[in-house]
């Protein structure tokens, strides 16, 4: 930041392009918004207040903003149940800051934050899928160890990566490999699953999420992205998951699909699943979700539930400092 300062006052125009705010109000004049690879505006600096940039990054206007708290999101007994995970103090090697974190049975909680806040990298230090560096995680209650992605499933954990085409499907497989993936890594490779195990786990499942192939020989490639999306959550459902993590499960998805695993979502929690959902859209997180913990440069600064589960208040913390 003072390199880029000192260029400023030799009069050298500078292009900074940055996810986090407090550097953008330390070295900028002005700031151009895009927002799904369309310009949103042209900006001062001076006059405009972090919550205000934060509501044209997330396509909010702060006149419009109101509590849109779904009938239904947290099923966990009288609020007393046990946390079914624990992390205290958890840090990754992909940057992530030190971290507490707890979910009970059949709640279903969220991380939210800008883009490159750090609320997926959170989740991939939960499930193992970045190298720990620090913190202790309980199970139920017991200390345990995950130090990569077999340890979390071992331990009932399931995952659904940000990104389906580079962490979640194998596009050569078929449907049917592709759903059993989990279990069969879990129960080990010199233990296959007979090939009318192995079609009854995938007849189940196509039936249930209503996953659109015309058949189960069919490769996860040739599917639509709702389906192929349905196709990961089966996996990590036939895995029958004590705690399972869904990071943008319903991005680039129909309308229609995305409702249908929101819905999915509730119903899971009902029956007493532990849920983390991350979405980009707030509205989606506010429908789904009890808690959300409030990500920015990397760090959690804040935790919301109840009243203050609005998306004005999830805006102000995201934007921090003292601009209201």
């Amino acid at each position: 930041m003072t390199q880029m300062n000192q260029a400023k006052a030799k009069g050298v125009g500078i292009i900074f392009v940055t996810h986090f705010l407090d550097q953008v109000y330390e070295v900028c004049d002005k700031i151009t918004v895009l927002r799904d690879g369309k310009l949103v505006g042209e900006y001062e600096i001076k006059n405009l207040p972090r919550v205000q940039l934060v509501s044209k990054m997330l396509g909010k206007d702060l006149d419009d903003l109101s509590d849109i708290h779904g009938e239904s999101k947290a099923y966990v007994e009288n609020g007393k149940s046990e946390p079914v995970f624990e992390a205290e103090e958890l840090a990754s090697d992909a940057g992530i800051k030190p971290f507490d974190f707890r979910i009970r049975k059949g709640e279903v909680n969220g991380f939210t934050g800008l883009l490159g806040s750090g609320r997926s990298e959170c989740v991939r230090a939960i499930f193992g899928a970045d190298r720990i560096i620090g913190g202790t995680v309980k199970m139920n209650g017991k200390k345990v160890k995950i130090s990569k992605p077999i340890d979390a499933m071992k331990h009932g954990i399931g995952y659904l990566p940000e990104d389906r085409k580079r962490d979640g499907i194998v596009g050569d497989l078929s449907v049917r490999e592709n759903i059993i993936l989990a279990l069969q890594v879990t129960k080990g490779f010199f233990k296959p699953f007979t090939k009318a195990e192995a079609n009854a786990f995938a007849d189940k499942y196509i039936k249930l999420l209503g996953i659109k192939t015309a058949s189960a020989d069919t490769p996860i490639k040739s599917l639509s992205g709702g389906n192929q999306q349905k196709v990961i959550l089966a996996r990590w459902l036939l895995t029958n998951p004590k705690y399972l993590i869904l990071d943008e499960p319903t991005r680039g998805i129909d309308v229609g699909t995305k409702i249908d695993i929101q819905k999915l979502v509730l119903k899971l929690a009902s029956e007493g699943m532990s849920i983390t959902f991350i979405s980009s859209e707030i509205d989606e997180m506010l429908r789904t979700c009890s808690r959300l913990i409030v990500m920015r440069d990397c760090k959690a600064v804040g935790e919301l539930s109840g009243e203050d589960l609005t998306q004005n208040m999830i805006m102000n913390t995201i934007a921090g400092g003292d601009e209201k």
